[in-house]
């Protein structure tokens, strides 16, 4: 049997063959190469010598239908080979069932053939197996049957071991590879062979750091520690990081699987201490670090209340891909009357792009309220809005999760969050407006390369439309990379 139609690595043996056109010195020799077109060769019709029509043609046919047959037998008979030996046979008294009513000895011969070399690979492929299993540490218990899956080359063979391990065996080839906890259970979640990272090409190995576990593919490289888990890099982002250090670099190891940043239709890998993106304008970007930070307020018009001034206050919430990872920062309260400029600079969010989403801005009047309870009341409005349009994001699709909350508030707007805000808060202070920034990652890095604008004595990346509640205000953000 041809080498890769079902990863033998051997082929049905030319044996003599009844020719019921012996003598014939025309349609005899025509039958012979059909046959042996159909049973030993290329098993295709289309490679007639003789080729023009008549009666040479139809003998040609005629002999490689017969062949063909006899090819089919050879292929049963090998599949029951395989089937039975995989499971630890070594011999078979199965008797061939009737494989057709002309040749039949023929066809017989074929099938026992067939099982005979299905025996001889099932026992190459599980002292294979055994054989690595003994050499590699941990690999004790076999957990499962041995599978089988086409591949370019061969046929690899493959038996899952205690602790979610599992052996790779490559026929003909007779390469054994294993694959060692937790990067096999990610790379079945991915589609294994059948996925985008191909075949194996390495055991797991120990990063020598002591830390990790890596394992090479056909198209990327997975890598494991305990903290983060297993995630593979691959294409111009794997390479870029490898080029800084891979593990060894300050991004540390990958926290994600290559994901779509979906607002702006790029990549990114996330790490420890950093994200690794790529858009087809930008190229690759690493970012190590981004920092938002709230750096003041302009009033324009001060409230109506008895008061000589306005005592105000902006409370920032950084939205984040969990409720834990959402957190809200109050400023101090400042005086101000009409007219005002009043420069800040105090971190609202610091860390990779890839933990925030949006930016939601209150700005509040103090009158009996406690400004940190209200605080408190915001964030929990916030993190309220953001669980109803839990919807709204998924809908955005399968990816970076800040990306697809930017997309979800762009879409939305403040109006959401401004009124669970407004449902939320119990206090004795009083709202000015709300305002929501959408922060997909291309959009943080561009602010943070770009320069900074000046309204009166605050310079900023972002400002707030005229929040007019209370008087008439606008609050200021700038973003660094940290």
């Amino acid at each position: 049997m041809p080498n890769g139609e079902d990863g033998t690595g051997t082929q049905l043996i030319e044996r003599p063959f009844e020719n019921p056109h012996t003598g014939d010195p025309v349609l005899g020799p025509a039958y012979a190469d059909g046959y042996k077109e159909g049973a030993f060769g290329d098993h295709r019709l289309d490679n007639n010598p003789v080729g023009e029509p008549g009666p040479a043609t139809d003998a040609f046919t005629e002999g490689f239908d017969d062949g063909m047959a006899r090819f089919e037998a050879y292929k049963k008979g090998f599949k029951r080979g395989i089937t039975v030996g995989l499971r630890g046979t070594t011999t078979d008294d199965f008797v061939p069932p009737p494989l057709g009513a002309e040749h039949v000895e023929d066809l017989k011969a074929a099938w026992l053939e067939g099982r005979a070399d299905g025996l001889g690979v099932a026992r190459i492929v599980r002292d294979g197996i055994a054989d690595k299993a003994l050499e590699t540490s941990a690999f004790d218990t076999p957990t499962g049957p041995i599978h089988s899956t086409p591949t370019s080359g061969g046929r690899f063979y493959s038996q899952e071991f205690n602790g979610d391990r599992v052996i790779y065996f490559l026929h003909p080839s007779g390469d054994a590879i294993a694959i060692d906890a937790p990067i096999y259970a990610e790379y079945k979640e991915l589609g294994g062979l059948g996925s985008f990272l191909g075949r194996p090409l390495s055991d797991t190995k120990r990063v020598p750091d002591g830390r990790g576990k890596v394992t090479e593919f056909e198209n990327g490289t997975m890598y494991s520690t305990t903290a983060t888990g297993a995630h593979e890099v691959h294409g111009q982002i794997g390479a870029k990081w490898k080029e800084l250090g891979g593990p060894t670099s300050d991004l540390g190891y990958p926290t994600s699987n290559e994901q779509i940043e979906r607002a702006d239709r790029g990549k990114v890998n996330t790490f420890e201490h950093g994200d690794i993106y790529l858009w087809e304008d930008l190229g690759v970007q690493v970012v190590r670090s981004i920092q938002v930070r709230y750096r003041g307020q302009n009033c324009f018009a001060e409230s109506d209340e008895l008061s000589a001034q306005d005592e105000t206050y902006v409370v920032a919430t950084s939205v984040g891909p969990n409720r834990d990872a959402t957190v809200s920062v109050r400023t101090p309260i400042v005086g101000v009357d009409a007219g005002g400029s009043f420069p800040d600079a105090m971190v609202v969010y610091q860390g990779p792009p890839a933990g925030i989403g949006a930016l939601t801005v209150t700005m509040a009047e103090h009158d009996t309220g406690n400004p940190d309870e209200y605080r408190g009341q915001i964030e929990a409005g916030v993190r309220l809005a953001m669980n109803g349009l839990a919807a709204a994001v998924a809908a955005t699709g399968v990816g970076l999760t800040v990306s697809g909350i930017a997309l979800a508030l762009a879409n939305a707007g403040a109006g959401p969050i401004a009124n669970a805000i407004n449902d939320a808060i119990d206090s004795g202070d009083d709202t000015i407006g709300t305002a929501v920034f959408p922060l997909a990652p291309k959009a943080l890095i561009g602010l943070a390369q770009a320069p900074r604008q000046r309204e009166r004595d605050v310079e900023f990346h972002l400002a707030t439309p005229l929040l007019t509640g209370e008087g008439a205000y606008k609050a200021y953000f700038d973003v660094t990379f940290g």
